[in-house]
């Protein structure tokens, strides 16, 4: 079977434009974030609860059709569905800047979250496949996008809402970002898709495994059906696992697993997200701050996980990645939880704290999972994750508005987050039970890989 073990260049600037989209994905995902209050004023909404709802429609859309998203990354060019789907996020973000008719921004919004539900599938499925040897740092390294789109997307929304005064037909401050984000986007989709490349014997692959004589014998066994996460040339390939390695398990087993991992690690999701919102409520209204001065500290509070998702993964290898996970998991729900208890003057660290915990957790959880699972099912893998645990997080800015709005005039006084805060905090706890899950997924497909033999970020080799 023809195999791609050395990545080339290509592989190397696939990883970086697909870096690019990945902060894309996330900076359209949480530009409104800092806009709450300048949104609620200039459509005369009721309360936050409906500016942040556009946030969790477009966040709830993303993830319910993340499975169907993971089943085309499987079967078709990742390349093209990624590149398309950063056009037609900008595209939809554009849209958002040219209207004040709000239903219109809810239609806009689930638009956003269709074209952003092809990445993480496509993009979680095709690194690795560029880097077979060293899928772990691929992931790492492809999780400085989130970093980089969570710290830009809410600096420069409150940055431009603040300071740029060009006008165009009836556009407000607040769509200002929007529309200068959105022609970003278009041009970098438009780069990727000239530039990025599938992997080179990716359909040769397929069709190998697609052949006659790769399929499993008849049986005379009773009729089973074939489970829809692994096609029955894929199973047939996983059906004699090498000496002495325990087989991964497959087809619908693996989805269970899955499932249930997601419904657990669900709750870190939740919490992280909802830190966003939060935050940003919490700061303009019992701090008083103004959209620029939240959106630098929420830009500035994920600006740290540019670095923390290579390192994590690259101080987490073999045997260390699941302590490691429950680990800062733990420490992150210490810190949100205690969060009011830091002044205004110093809130800015502990967020940035907390989010070193929270995003380095996803790359590490990143890399456990997908090393345990089979290349050829890791976009429907993804799928259910995103499905379950991202439609349940997506849920979190608007419930955060919603709190907030029934707190009424104590929305205003710093006491009264500390309930909403703790919560959080317990809910980082309950994803750090979902260790032993994601070790009964299997041993890595790729082996296990020895404490401090993790790739090296900068060269992408194992370090001797």
């Amino acid at each position: 079977m023809p195999s791609e073990d050395h990545p080339s260049l290509r592989s190397h600037l696939t990883l970086a434009l697909c870096t690019i989209l990945h902060a894309f994905t996330h900076a359209y995902g949480t530009l409104l974030v800092p806009l709450y209050l300048l949104m609620q004023r200039d459509l005369n909404l009721k309360g936050v609860g409906y500016a942040s709802f556009i946030v969790t429609i477009y966040g709830l859309v993303t993830c319910i059709f993340s499975y169907p998203a993971g089943i085309l990354a499987d079967r078709f060019n990742r390349k093209a569905l990624l590149g398309i789907g950063l056009l037609g996020n900008a595209v939809a973000i554009c849209l958002m800047a040219l209207t004040h008719n709000y239903s219109l921004l809810i239609l806009f919004g689930i638009l956003a979250g269709l074209s952003g539900t092809l990445f993480h599938p496509a993009a979680n499925a095709l690194i690795p496949e560029h880097y077979p040897r060293n899928p772990g740092m691929a992931i790492g390294l492809l999780g400085i996008g989130s970093g980089i789109g969570f710290y830009a997307g809410p600096q420069f929304a409150g940055w431009r809402a603040e300071s740029a005064h060009w006008t165009f037909s009836h556009i407000s401050n607040w769509q200002r970002p929007l529309l200068e984000s959105g022609l970003a986007g278009l041009l970098s989709g438009i780069l990727f898709l000239f530039i990025a490349r599938e992997v080179k014997d990716r359909h040769a692959r397929l069709a190998y495994e697609n052949t006659p004589s790769r399929k499993p014998a008849p049986s005379r066994s009773p009729t089973v059906a074939v489970p829809t996460l692994v096609s029955p040339s894929s199973r047939s390939a996983l059906a004699a696992p090498p000496a002495g390695r325990v087989s991964p398990p497959t087809g619908k087993q693996l989805a269970k697993k899955i499932s249930l991992l997601a419904a657990v690690i669900g709750c870190r999701d939740f919490a992280g997200l909802a830190t966003l919102s939060l935050a940003s409520i919490y700061l303009q209204k019992a701090h008083h701050l103004d959209a620029r001065r939240t959106g630098f500290i929420l830009g500035s509070m994920m600006l740290v996980s540019i670095f923390i998702n290579p390192v994590a993964v690259w101080l987490s290898p073999g045997r260390r990645r699941l302590p490691t996970l429950a680990t800062i998991m733990i420490l992150a729900g210490f810190v949100v939880a205690t969060t009011p208890l830091w002044p205004v003057t110093t809130v800015l660290y502990a967020l940035c704290l907390f989010m070193t915990f929270q995003l380095g957790s996803y790359a590490v959880s990143d890399a456990a999972i997908l090393e345990r699972v089979p290349p050829h099912v890791r976009g429907r893998v993804v799928g259910i994750l995103l499905t379950i645990a991202g439609t349940f997080s997506a849920t979190s800015p608007w419930v955060m508005g919603f709190w907030t709005d029934r707190l009424g005039a104590r929305a205003y006084t710093v006491e009264a987050y500390f309930p909403i805060f703790i919560t959080l905090g317990f809910m980082m706890l309950i994803a750090a039970t979902s260790m032993p899950l994601i070790a009964a997924l299997g041993p890595p497909v790729a082996g296990a890989i020895a404490p401090l033999t993790e790739t090296s970020p900068a060269t992408m080799e194992p370090v001797a």
